[in-house]
Formats: structure tokens, sequence, C-alpha cells
């Protein structure tokens, strides 16, 4: 059985009702790194991958006439009248965007959907996941005390220690998209670290340690159009 499109705390809540339940569940929202994913219960087989309710469309546009912005994509959509628990993420190209929505919905936006903001888009419907461009965002590099999802947190949102913990105990951090409510959560590299109302950070790597004892790390934060 499959949900819609589940945000991070949705997801959280479904794990927990396979859980409960004995069943066993997975989550897709069509690429790797996907923030809003669908679940799937099972009990024997997981799904295949033409299983999945999980199409994507291509939105593309003229890019001498102008580019739209992500808002511009996603609040479009939304004046289609459809709720947004019926399309997953949208990733930004330089002279398209991807949207993942389940089948129904893309045939629906395919038809439907011709303008964001003030710039005329054309949407097709893929047969295949794209290969995705690399995600906006920046490097920066930090030093820290340790590798302590509180420290990370943050340094990466220029938080208070005691800030990041209270975010942290509040239930608002993942790690992995898995709630974490430890603030002594080790977070290890090639991790994607997610703290509700500010944003994801994966960290990249750990590049040394200074002579006063303290860690040298470099860290992608998402964002910059979104």
């Amino acid at each position: 059985m499959f949900t819609h499109f589940l945000d991070l705390a949705q997801a959280q809540t479904a794990l927990s009702a396979a859980r409960e339940a004995g069943a066993f569940i997975m989550l897709n929202g069509g690429y790797e790194d996907a923030e809003r994913r669908i679940a799937a219960f099972y009990t024997e087989q997981p799904p295949a991958d033409e299983e999945w309710p999980i199409c994507p469309v291509k939105i593309g546009w003229r890019p001498q006439f102008g580019s739209p912005g992500h808002r511009d994509i996603l609040g479009a959509l939304m004046g289609l009248g459809f709720e947004r628990e019926r399309i997953g993420d949208i990733v930004m190209d330089r002279e398209c965007a991807w949207l993942f929505a389940e089948p129904e919905m893309a045939g629906y936006i395919a038809s439907n959907f011709n303008g964001a903001g003030r710039i005329s888009v054309k949407c097709t419907i893929a047969e295949n996941v794209p290969d995705l461009p690399e995600p906006e965002g920046r490097y920066v590099r930090e030093t820290v005390a340790s590798m302590r999802l509180d420290v990370l947190i943050a340094a990466a949102f220029s938080l208070s220690r005691a800030e990041a913990a209270r975010e942290i105990g509040q239930g608002h951090a993942y790690i992995d998209q898995i709630q974490t409510m430890r603030t002594d959560a080790a977070v290890r590299e090639g991790a994607l670290v997610s703290l509700r109302g500010k944003g994801r950070f994966r960290m990249e790597a750990v590049e040394g340690e200074t002579r006063k004892g303290r860690w040298t790390v470099r860290l992608f934060l998402f964002g910059g159009k979104k």
C-alpha cells in the first residue's frame, strides 16, 4: 500500500506505524536525497521500481524570455487546485525544472500547467527519471568542537548550542531523514542533516584537527533560489 508524498515529519510517523504494525516500509521520492517521499508498506516483497506511483514531469521554458524560480513554480502548481501531498520535490535546472508527481496528477499538470509567474512553460511527462542537476547550495568550512548533532546544527544554521539543542529536543532534526532527538548523536561523513524550518546540509568531509583540538569540517548547505 502506498501513501501520498510525505514530508519529513509525516515520513517519521509512517516509519513508526510500520514498526507497530509489524510491516516493512520503503520510502521513495523519485531520486536520491528527495525530501518529500512516498511510503510503501508491505509484508513480503518490496515494490518493484515500476510499481511506485511516481512520475517525473519536465517543466521547460525559453530562457531568453526569463526563468521562473522554485517558488514561482510551486505557487502556480498550487493554483491548479490540488493538494500539496499529490506532488513531491521540484528540482531546478538551468533551462527547465523536474517535478515528481503521482501519475494522475502528472497527466493533469502536463495538460493544464502553462505558466509560472510571468514565464510561459511547457510540461512533458518523462518515461524515466532523468539525470538531475547538482543541487543548489554552497560549501562552507566550519571549525567545531566535535561531531555532535547539536554542535553541527549550531554551526550550519548560525544558532547557539542551546537553540540547537532545543530544536533537536522538539523533534525538528533528522539525520538521513530519520528523526533524531539526541543532541549528542554522531554525524558521520556523507550524512544528510535536516532541521525543520531551517534547511538541510550534508556533512561532506572532516578535513583535520586544529592545534587546539577542534575539527575543521566542510558542509554543503542546500538552498539558494529555492
